[in-house]
């Protein structure tokens, strides 16, 4: 399946969003996900199938000012 990562796109064969954040996002903490422009809560990941075409916006919080 073919998805929109940030802008860009990625072929992926994985199921739900929780599949797709272990193989793509293993080592990031900190993160805050939205599919087709709605927050998903970590909760959630497992519960939300993911589609061919979906749109996935990946936030990484930060330290700074």
């Amino acid at each position: 399946m073919k998805l929109s990562v940030n802008g860009g796109f990625r072929e992926v064969n994985v199921v739900t969003l929780d599949q797709w954040v272990a193989t793509e996002l293993s080592n990031i903490k900190g993160i805050a996900i939205a599919v087709n422009d709605s927050v998903v809560p970590s909760s959630k990941w497992a519960l939300c199938a993911l589609n061919d075409g979906d749109k996935i916006l990946v936030v990484e919080a930060t330290q700074g000012g």
